[in-house]
């Protein structure tokens, strides 16, 4: 078996003295997400197996393809759901006309939303139960007929009804695409995964947006959608040549969970790990080939594993870190998404007067956040957990993720406050405050959500999919409830008392991080019991 302890395969046991230091250090081993993460040299979490036909396994070149194409689809979700701000203003004089009034036209951005996160929390326990690869495929076709209807409508109600089905669609881009992301690279190798998957996603999806508002007037609206249908037709085609199926069963010890496979001699306890991975062997194990990546699934379906899914996605939420991590992805993303949908209003009107074919440009600052930020979140934090667990005696824990939040937290409360001021006061303000709001709260936005994901995926590795549904699922419903009722809120409060209130919230619910990184790791010794499986 790949997962034997066999020193041929680079497999090598390390011994803890007994005594107070050794029991020091296997409590900390103990806890669900510590884990023994440098011994010497870097070891290799989940541990690697010889199989060809695990997605650790495959050629380096692939894994980037498959995140290319897996990047092109989340950047189209987001994109045809997000992107439409700066669409909007086309809508409005049709839409007014037929006795809509603005807060209903704004019900095309915050109801997809909405739908996004009901679309993972039904996409992702059938992506456990079946596989990633079917899932993606079907919200890719999905996407396709979502765009067409909306290509096609004939009155506000068809077009808002055919953009959340695109909603259901493209909440897949938000939890399925992280956990395949997850699921073809090591513990040490995750951040700078994601850093590439969102990294090429942030760039396609600013460019894309940043020519929306021209494409359209050139186009049409209408056009804009048939494009995005043509789009994701191509995307499609990709999926199934190019993103091979990524789930793999594991046991708990090769994420250094459940019972130690080292025995107690002399008066030492092993535990092994591993820093070199082992041949691939193909006498034992079936080679991977172009026919078996098209498989639409692996294995046998089994439709109760959607339900345990489901089940542990509302045992989870329950956690204190995981609650918190939640909040918070919910409040940015939700503060983001009214920052898009009042924008554009904003820069068209006195003194500003954009024309409505330039109001996207001003998302042109997005680029430069994902050239600079997500470096930071990504390769950086790989960096910084493997330099801290080597002054930590090999010992990494999963708060340490959470020390990048700081700046993306600091930037969120300046840029929500800024742009409050902005919107309330346009001839005391330069465009620019605009501009710089889209691509500073994005990057707080995306600072909170890669912290969220790394953390909580290395504080349960086991809980991978239940965890990504509440990042996803749950804060785009968090995010409908704060971006719905924006309307109403600025016209009560006025756009600097709506967007003060949710820089104070930004700076709270980033100062509850901290809690979350002293007591961390005592949360998780409370709750690890319900993140693992129960033996059968």
């Amino acid at each position: 078996m790949a997962d034997d302890a066999n020193p041929k395969d680079g497999m090598h046991a390390v011994h803890l003295e007994d005594g107070e230091e050794s029991t020091i250090l296997k409590e900390e081993i103990a806890v669900m997400g510590t884990v023994k993460l440098v011994h010497g040299t870097v070891v290799y979490i989940p541990t690697p197996t010889a199989d060809p036909r695990d997605p650790l396994n495959l050629p380096l070149f692939q894994k980037y393809v498959a995140l290319v194409v897996i990047s092109v689809f989340s950047t189209l979700g987001l994109t045809l759901v997000a992107g439409f701000g700066g669409l909007l203003g086309f809508y409005i004089p049709d839409y007014a006309a037929a006795g809509k009034g603005y807060a209903d036209i704004t019900h095309l951005m915050t109801y997809p939303t909405l739908f996004m996160g009901i679309g993972n929390l039904l996409g992702m326990p059938f992506a456990y139960a079946v596989g990633r690869r079917i899932v993606l495929l079907i919200s890719t076709i999905i996407m396709i007929i979502a765009a067409f209807l909306c290509a096609t409508a004939q009155n506000y109600e068809w077009h808002l009804g055919a953009r959340m089905v695109m909603g259901l669609a493209a909440g897949q881009s938000e939890a399925l695409v992280p956990l395949i992301t997850q699921e073809l690279f090591f513990l040490h190798e995750r951040g700078r995964g994601l850093m590439i998957q969102m990294t090429v996603q942030v760039i396609l999806n600013a460019i894309w947006q940043l020519f929306a508002s021209p494409i359209a007037g050139k186009i049409t609206p209408q056009g804009w959608y048939w494009l995005g249908a043509g789009l994701s037709g191509l995307t499609l085609v990709a999926v199934f040549l190019w993103v091979p199926e990524t789930k793999y069963e594991r046991p708990l010890t090769s994420f250094q969970e459940g019972q130690s496979d080292g025995q107690s001699e002399g008066g030492k306890a092993t535990e092994q790990v591993c820093t070199e991975r082992p041949e691939l062997d193909f006498v034992n194990y079936e080679a991977r080939t172009w026919k078996s990546d098209l498989r639409l699934w692996v294995g046998k379906p089994d439709l109760w594993v959607a339900w345990t899914v489901f089940r542990q996605t509302f045992e989870l939420v329950l956690f204190p870190n995981v609650f918190w991590a939640m909040c918070l992805n919910g409040l940015t993303l939700g503060v983001n998404v009214a920052i898009g949908t009042t924008y554009g209003n904003i820069v068209t009107s006195p003194p500003y007067n954009w024309p409505q074919d330039s109001v996207s440009y001003a998302n042109i600052g997005q680029i430069v956040t994902a050239l600079v930020a997500l470096p930071l979140f990504g390769h950086g934090s790989d960096i910084l957990i493997k330099k801290v667990a080597q002054r930590r005696g090999g010992i990494h824990e999963p708060e340490i993720r959470i020390v990048p939040l700081i700046f993306p937290i600091i930037v969120g409360v300046f840029t929500a406050v800024l742009y409050g001021q902005g919107a309330q006061n346009p001839y005391q303000y330069h465009w620019f405050v605009y501009v710089w709001a889209l691509a500073a709260y994005y990057f707080a936005f995306v600072g909170a959500n890669i912290v969220a994901i790394t953390y909580l995926l290395d504080s349960y590795p086991t809980r991978a999919g239940p965890m990504l549904i509440i990042i996803c699922a749950f804060r785009g419903i968090i995010s409908f409830g704060v971006s719905y009722g924006i309307s109403p809120f600025i016209e009560s409060r006025g756009f600097d008392g709506t967007f003060n209130t949710f820089g104070a919230l930004t700076g709270v619910l980033g100062l509850l991080g901290l809690p979350v990184y002293i007591w961390g790791k005592k949360i998780r010794m409370l709750t690890g019991r319900w993140s693992r499986d129960r033996p059968e």
